[in-house]
């Protein structure tokens, strides 16, 4: 399991320039365009398999997702995940609403549609298309 905690992106990524063996996560990061600033980041993946997934267009990058949670629900992430199950990529994601609310969020990774989301409130969090 590659773990990124919550410490900034760019402390943790010139540590991980100083071993080589460890600069294949900044590559990872890089590809998935994974958030700068302190938004924890899990990817329980081995390293091949998400480069792999990502060059096959099984993985959308972060960037997009973030677009795509932004259009459809009103919180800030908090944590992001990236796991796969049954060859299908989920990004995991934790959202605090407007009223400190702590809502989780599952995107299926290849078309950014909610799998799944479960929290309180979530009719303050789940905005209505027009």
């Amino acid at each position: 399991m590659n773990k990124i905690s919550t410490l900034p992106i760019a402390i943790i990524l010139s540590l991980l320039l100083i071993n080589n063996a460890q600069a294949h996560h900044h590559d990872q990061d890089k590809m998935l365009d994974l958030p700068q600033g302190s938004i924890e980041v899990e990817i329980e993946e081995d390293h091949d398999d998400v480069m792999h997934a990502v060059q096959q267009g099984l993985i959308q990058p972060y960037s997009e997702l973030q677009k795509v949670v932004a259009k459809q629900l009103n919180g800030r992430i908090i944590r992001v995940e990236l796991e796969e199950d049954d060859d299908v990529w989920i990004y995991e994601l934790k959202l605090i609403d407007p009223n400190n609310n702590i809502v989780k969020v599952d995107y299926e990774a290849k078309t950014l549609t909610i799998v799944e989301i479960k929290g309180r409130g979530l009719e303050n969090v789940i905005k209505v298309s027009e």
